[in-house]
């Protein structure tokens, strides 16, 4: 066992043993799973790893509070879908024995209004609109959820605009603040993520005509967006190039830029069966895997939203697609940076999460931007249990 496995499955330990302390941290549950259901999840995955009792317990523990809770958040179909998914992941890969379907049918309708009206109001964003509605009834598997994502199908392509290339694009907002709409391509709000959940719903074989020009229209506007590669640091910019006033590089992460695309690009040439798009997405994360230090990438804490942890379990996921060493290398590399980012005598396991000059340093215990996130990527990397957790982040 290598040095560094050591200290990453001594700091696993540290993170658990954060939760068993935890009591008055505040949750963030505007984020994906950034509340105790993404706690839930990293205590599951732990115990899977070690077999300690106690990790199965408070994953217990927390998911009896997530589903006590979970009424209270009717109003935000966004987020009950987040916890619908969960209950669904963990029946499904034996952490738990529930009967997802029967438990969530009451709310489904709910659900589909909510994304019949984000569609009609151009929000398809999948952290926060249809889209992560539509995937939550596609990880349920029955025919009343593949009705549902049917409908959403037919919904969504006549939602889409014509480019002049002959690729087509989906309008949204840029800037929540300022309401600023235009052309998003990133993974977590943008194009990048209508490609990869397409791509789940073309090899489920639902609607596969219209769904295969939904992604070939995505994938050919998402390719028109490449910077001069001779005068950027990243291949891609963060939104669409006629949504931006002035070109500037992305930053390395998974919710902008580079690797979230190259992930997207990966899911649609397998579903398809494009050696283009394959390639396509083993030149932009190979382009990614050269770049290195936080300050020139935009990196500033260790989460997996657009943190170290992140880099590192992209490059690392891409690296068992692909088989590609310099992948191995680079998630080696960012892995490496996230230990170093566990220095804050008051945060969780040492880390805190940045959220800007308003609230600056602050701690999270979730999944998205938190610790829970940070753990779940480590035990990636240092077993070989498969991090189906990631299809969260439409990572797999």
């Amino acid at each position: 066992m290598t040095i560094r496995k050591i200290v990453m499955l001594e700091l696993l330990d540290v993170i658990v043993n954060s939760y068993l302390k935890i009591s008055n941290t505040p949750y963030n549950s505007n984020n994906l799973l950034g509340d105790k259901s993404g706690v839930a999840l990293f205590m599951f995955y732990m115990y899977k790893l070690t077999g300690r009792d106690e990790c199965n317990n408070k994953a217990y523990d927390l998911l009896e509070d997530v589903i006590q809770i979970q009424e209270a958040y009717e109003i935000i179909p966004a987020t009950v879908s987040k916890y619908g998914w969960l209950l669904n992941h963990l029946n499904k890969h034996g952490f738990i024995e529930a009967e997802v379907a029967d438990y969530f049918e009451e709310i489904n309708l709910s659900l589909l209004e909510f994304m019949q009206s984000s569609l009609q109001k151009d929000n398809y964003d999948f952290l926060h609109g249809s889209l992560g509605i539509a995937n939550y009834f596609l990880s349920v598997e029955n025919q009343t959820n593949k009705h549902l994502v049917v409908e959403f199908v037919g919904r969504f392509y006549k939602s889409a605009l014509q480019n002049e290339n002959g690729g087509l694009k989906w309008i949204s907002i840029l800037d929540f603040a300022s309401k600023k709409q235009g052309f998003n391509i990133s993974m977590s709000h943008g194009i990048s993520s209508i490609i990869s959940v397409f791509s789940k719903i073309y090899s489920k074989e639902i609607e596969t005509e219209i769904t295969s020009r939904i992604i070939e229209g995505a994938v050919s506007y998402l390719l028109n967006q490449k910077l001069p590669r001779d005068q950027y640091n990243s291949i891609y910019p963060n939104f669409a190039i006629e949504s931006m006033d002035k070109l500037h590089s992305s930053r390395l992460a998974w919710c902008y830029g580079d690797l979230g695309i190259s992930v997207a690009l990966w899911h649609a040439s397998q579903a398809l069966g494009r050696k283009d798009w394959e390639q396509e997405a083993i030149d932009t994360v190979l382009h990614a895997s050269k770049r290195r230090g936080l300050v020139e990438n935009g990196v500033v804490d260790a989460g997996l939203c657009h943190g170290t942890a992140g880099i590192a379990h992209i490059f690392n996921r891409m690296y068992g697609y692909t088989g590609l060493e310099a992948l191995k290398e680079a998630s080696n590399y960012w892995f490496a940076e996230t230990l170093k980012m566990a220095r804050f005598e008051d945060g969780l396991a040492g880390f805190k999460a940045w959220q800007g000059n308003e609230r600056g340093w602050v701690n999270e215990p979730g999944l998205l931007e938190g610790i829970a996130g940070i753990g779940l990527a480590l035990i990636s990397a240092v077993s070989d249990i498969e991090p189906a957790w990631d299809e969260c982040l439409l990572l797999s």
